[in-house]
Parts: structure tokens; C-alpha cells; sequence
């Protein structure tokens, strides 16, 4: 196995007088603290190349902020705790206060805005949103109400069937109940289910069952990481993305990308996507014919508009045997790492990533005056 490494440039210089300055979230107190500072690392590269002002904000896994030092140095490859503390002025429009009296003779700067790199709960659920929206900053991404949707698995669902899109059929387990009855799921989903956590990514707590003894062993997995738990059909076929963006005439899907994984893995698990550089091949854009490409993108605009989504958001889809797409799952902070499929597609796409992010920085400034 190899690890991928952390190597971007902090610049010193002062902003331009006419920078945006962008506090950066990173770290977070979810089982996604590591994915998130891959994240980061990347927006924070391309958010510098497109000219922005950036501060990096560290958040520990107890949930304490810290302002990360700047200077000619990686991009830090974990919080630095020693960092002073730092909080959000309530209605201060981004300006930053000292966590601690300690902190109080750090000179700190003011946000004009916020893009929170941070995967899972505490970050992409809607509470920092609404932490945010308390503060009066403008940020990235999905509001409170579409963090909260698209973090609960089990409610993206029952949208989505409301508005008639294709979801891979599913039952719910939640914690207390009577392990599930292996004979009746496989009788009613078939026998190759998938469980995996409800409000959780990364596949993390995700894992595969075929009989009885490793439907318990994935479900009890699973738990450990949330009250809910979805049992899925497991779909033989493709596993297939598409990116999403908001602009003024509506949402813009990119290209459609594919991910092969590997043979020596069971699924497009943790180890795959982050630690095994062999762990998958990533096609962009993904070998489809015309009808299914324009099918899929059709689907992640629908998606996106059903859950309230806002800014960005990547779609996830299976496609079975027959051609048949299912709506998969919906990531309103899709991945930014370097091996991610999002920024890939809109590369293919012929958004580049700094022009990406500063799309995405100012369609959140300008939400800012209607919204105050």
C-alpha cells in the first residue's frame, strides 16, 4: 500500500487589495477527518492559482478551530492543535475572534467568505451551515435544510422516490431492532445485499453480505457509526459519477466518470479509493453510448434539484446488466482529493479547477446581500 502525499505551497505575500479572502474548513470531528484534509490541500492549490486570499482554519476532532500558521510550508498534513483558537464573531459578518484569552494578541483577519472542506457529520450535515448562517458568513455548498437532507441517506431515498427517480431498493435498520431477518431480505432484495451506515461517506462502515453470519457481522459494523443502517440490493454492474454545479440558467452536469475497482477488493471500499494507488481505475469520461451518458446527466440535474442541493454536488449511480440506472447516492462536498472524480469531470468538461472554485466562491458572494 502507498499513501498519498500532502505538497502545496502556502504563500506569504499579503492579499491583492481586491482578494476574496476565503477561510478554508478542514479536519472536523467525523470518521472523514483524513479525506477532508486531502480535500483541503487541493481547494486550498487551486483556490491560490485562482488568486484568492486563504485561511486555512483547522478543525481538531474535539471540534476546536484553529487558525493555521502560514509560510512557505506543505500543506499541513494534520490539525496543528498548538495553532491559536479561533471562533466566528456572532453576526460579525466573517470576522474571526480568539478561541482563548491565551490566543487574544493574534492579529485575525476577517472572511469574506467560507468553503468548508469537511466530509461527513459536523461538516456537510447542515450543523456547521447553520453555524455559518447564525455568523452572517456567505459559504459553499449546500444550505442547512440540503445538508441535512442529502447527509441522511434514508431521506435522500424517500425524496427521490417521491419524485420518481430510480433508487436501488433498500430496507432501513435502526439501533434496538431484532437483527434483520436474512431470509426475508433476500427473498425481497435479493440475495447480494450492501449495508452501510445512513449518514455517512468514504464507505466507511460499508460492507458487502451474502448469508446470514456476515449480514450480522455488517450490520453491527455499520452501527458502529450511526443509529441507522441501509440495507441495499447489491447492484452487479457499473459504478458511474456526474458532477453538478449551480449557475443562473440552472444546474450544469458534467461529463460522466467511472470508477473499475480493482480486483483484490470486494467494493470501492476505504483502502481502495484512499490508500491503494492501484486500488481503482478512474475513466474520464466513462465509456457510455450517447443515450445513457445524456440519460445519467439528465438524472444528476433532477437529483440535485429535488434535494435542494446548491452550488455543487456529485451524484453517484449504479447501472445494472440491463442498462438500468439507479440513483446511488448524492454528496453535496464531493471529494477534492487528487485521485477524486469530481474536479476530473469538470476538468473533462472544460471547467479547469481554479476557475471551478472561483465559480463556486462567487456564487456564494452574491447569495450574500439577499441573504443578510
Amino acid at each position: 500500500m502507498t499513501t498519498h502525499q500532502l505538497s502545496l505551497d502556502i504563500a506569504t505575500d499579503p492579499p491583492a487589495p481586491a482578494a476574496v479572502t476565503v477561510g478554508l474548513l478542514f479536519g472536523g470531528r467525523s470518521a472523514e477527518h483524513e479525506v477532508s484534509l486531502r480535500s483541503a490541500a487541493t481547494i486550498h492549490a487551486a483556490l491560490r492559482a485562482a488568486g484568492h486570499w486563504v485561511v486555512p482554519i483547522g478543525i481538531d476532532r474535539a471540534g476546536v478551530w484553529h487558525c493555521q500558521p502560514l509560510g512557505r510550508a506543505p500543506f499541513p498534513s494534520a490539525v496543528d492543535e498548538r495553532a491559536p483558537t479561533v471562533t466566528l464573531a456572532p453576526g460579525g459578518a466573517g470576522q474571526l475572534l480568539p478561541g482563548a484569552p491565551a490566543d487574544a494578541a493574534n492579529d485575525l483577519p476577517r472572511l469574506d467568505v467560507v468553503f468548508p472542506a469537511l466530509h461527513g457529520p459536523f461538516g456537510e450535515d447542515g450543523v456547521v451551515q447553520g453555524l455559518l448562517e447564525a455568523c452572517g458568513v456567505p459559504y459553499v455548498g449546500a444550505d442547512v435544510l440540503g445538508g441535512a437532507l442529502t447527509m441522511d441517506k434514508e431521506f435522500t431515498k424517500r425524496l427521490l422516490l417521491q419524485a420518481g427517480l430510480p433508487v436501488v431498493p433498500y430496507r432501513l435498520h435502526r439501533r434496538g431492532e431484532p437483527l434483520p431477518d436474512w431470509t426475508r431480505l433476500s427473498d425481497t432484495l435479493g440475495p447480494r445485499l450492501f449495508v452501510k451506515p445512513a449518514s455517512l461517506g468514504s464507505s466507511i462502515g460499508a460492507g458487502p453480505a451474502d448469508d446470514a453470519a456476515s449480514l450480522a457481522a455488517a450490520v453491527r459494523a455499520a452501527l458502529a457509526h450511526g443509529d441507522k443502517v441501509l440495507i441495499e440490493r447489491r447492484i452487479e454492474g457499473r459504478e458511474l459519477e456526474c458532477g453538478v454545479i449551480d449557475s443562473e440558467d440552472g444546474p450544469i452536469a458534467s461529463v460522466v466518470g467511472e470508477i473499475a475497482t480493482a480486483p483484490q477488493f470486494a467494493f470501492y471500499d476505504y483502502e481502495a479509493k484512499y490508500l491503494d494507488e492501484h486500488g481503482a481505475r478512474l475513466d474520464v469520461p466513462a465509456h457510455l453510448d450517447a443515450a445513457t451518458a445524456t440519460r445519467l446527466r439528465e438524472l444528476a440535474r433532477d437529483a440535485f434539484h429535488v434535494l435542494g442541493c446548491r452550488d455543487l454536488a456529485r451524484i453517484d449511480f449504479f447501472l445494472d446488466e440491463r442498462g438500468q440506472p439507479f440513483v446511488n447516492e448524492v454528496n453535496t462536498l464531493p471529494g477534492f482529493t487528487s485521485i477524486s472524480l469530481f474536479p476530473r469531470m469538470f476538468d473533462a468538461s472544460g471547467i479547469a479547477l481554479p476557475q471551478l472554485v472561483t465559480r463556486l466562491v462567487e456564487r456564494a458572494l452574491a447569495r450574500s446581500p439577499a441573504r443578510a
